[in-house]
């Protein structure tokens, strides 16, 4: 899944990352629907550590580790296979309901055609930690197991978990506080400096990423830059689509300017009509600037429906892996497709515009993008944090997240925690932000105008 993690609020986040949960393990296919489940089935992810109590059409799901089974939530599943989770059983949240994704014998499918495995159980499994309780032992081990088991990238940051573990388990006796336990948790997940490893406590919510002076340039020098577009490129000022997220115009010079600042939609019909719509008014414009700079994140098909937009053939936009077992061990590589659209553009160049603030579903848009014939990105690198969030829960009913997938380019690189590099790196400084210039648009609308 992806999002930017602390500008929106924890109920967003918990929506669109629990959306997540399910996003992996194999590139799916439509099937016929399911017959109505009427005897009760127990099924288990390959990864992930999820468990699912399926019992007509309702279902119980459930956190689990090797020695953990934690209450998660409360769902149903339609006669077509379409599950949905109707109710969170954090101490925070309750009724929610939202799409997990299509399960059809033993396979989920969600809107990017990517499918995660299940296998059969007899029964619930035996756990050592089974159900809810505040005692802290209880919470810090399944805390600590929940990454040992499913954090995709140990050995790329380079720091040993188990040793974690030795130095803060013996902080923690069935007298540690709350305070004390939260405190503890984000010492630990601090050494991970991961964009998707977060804590939600009520309202709040702790990244154990620490904002880079990039980042934070952008983040306060936002509004100006975007403003400054719309002042001195385009003509006529931008028109929006889905509350903003989706905002485009022609440039003075007559290129098609589009600005994507949030992928968080997760309905695929609502997207299509908004870029149908941004395809009718802008059918004119042969070249196009795709601003990226501030994409917060969302969801990853809404990134390669925009790449489809741009290509009349079946295209490989990257690929996606689970971790599956030791912290090397992963899923085969899974190739995403960006798919022709069924309006799209007919372009000579498209120039993609990137930051440190392009997150998450913004990047994996970026690396379909990237592998357009026509296109060319510049600007600066992005954040990194390419894995879905992987929404978890203690059992003290606290909610938290990790990463525990991995991405790759087409060509099998993997950019996370480094960032995706530009084809050409251009930086905006204070001082173009004071003088109203925005050198990376500038050199957009000369790229504009050159051949690929």
């Amino acid at each position: 899944m992806r999002l930017r993690w602390i500008a929106l609020s924890l109920p967003i986040v918990t929506v669109v990352a629990a959306a997540a949960i399910l996003r992996g393990g194999g590139a799916g296919t439509e099937s016929a629907p399911a017959e109505s489940v009427t005897e009760r089935q127990i099924w288990q992810s390959d990864g992930y550590g999820y468990t699912f109590e399926i019992s007509g059409d309702s279902v119980d799901m459930y956190s689990s580790t090797r020695d953990s089974l934690v209450p998660f939530g409360k769902g149903h599943i339609d006669s077509d296979g379409s599950m949905y989770v109707d109710e969170i059983l954090a101490a925070t949240h309750g009724a929610q309901r939202f799409w997990l994704g299509r399960f059809v014998d033993g396979v989920m499918t969600d809107h990017l055609g990517y499918a995660k495995n299940f296998h059969r159980l007899d029964r619930l499994p035996v756990a050592k930690y089974d159900g809810f309780t505040e005692d802290p032992v209880q919470n810090f081990e399944v805390f600590w197991q929940t990454y040992e088991e499913n954090f995709s990238f140990f050995p790329v940051i380079n720091v040993d978990w188990r040793s974690v573990y030795r130095e803060y388990r013996p902080k923690v006796s069935t007298g540690t506080t709350g305070r004390e336990l939260q405190e503890i948790f984000r010492a630990m997940i601090r050494r991970l400096n991961d964009g998707h490893s977060n804590l939600f406590s009520g309202d709040d919510v702790f990244s154990s990423h620490s904002e880079g002076p990039r980042e934070a340039f952008f983040q306060t020098s936002r509004d100006a830059i975007a403003g400054n577009v719309v002042d001195r490129y385009i003509e006529g000022g931008l028109t929006t689509k889905l509350d903003g997220r989706v905002q485009y115009g022609r440039t003075i010079s007559g290129e098609g300017y589009i600005r994507l600042l949030e992928f968080d939609v997760s309905d695929p019909e609502e997207v299509d009509q908004a870029l149908a719509d941004m395809v009718r008014d802008l059918e004119r414009c042969q070249t196009f600037i795709v601003d990226l700079r501030f994409n917060r994140g969302g969801e990853d098909f809404f990134g390669t429906k925009v790449a489809g937009l741009f290509t009349d053939e079946r295209r490989i936009a990257y690929r996606k892996q689970v971790r599956t077992g030791s912290y090397d061990e992963f899923s085969e590589p899974v190739s995403i497709y960006m798919e022709p659209a069924a309006k799209r553009f007919i372009t000579d160049r498209v120039v993609i515009l990137t930051s440190p603030l392009t997150v998450s579903a913004g990047e994996t848009a970026t690396l379909a993008l990237k592998e357009l014939d026509q296109a060319v990105t510049i600007g600066e690198t992005t954040a990194g944090y390419f894995s879905d969030m992987l929404l978890k829960s203690l059992p003290n009913r606290q909610l938290f997240s990790l990463s525990n997938e991995r991405y790759t380019s087409v060509g099998g690189v993997n950019f996370e925690h480094l960032g995706l590099p530009p084809d050409e790196q251009i930086t905006i400084t204070q001082a173009d932000v004071g003088a109203l210039r925005d050198p990376v648009m500038d050199r957009a609308l000369e790229l504009s105008k050159q051949m690929p």
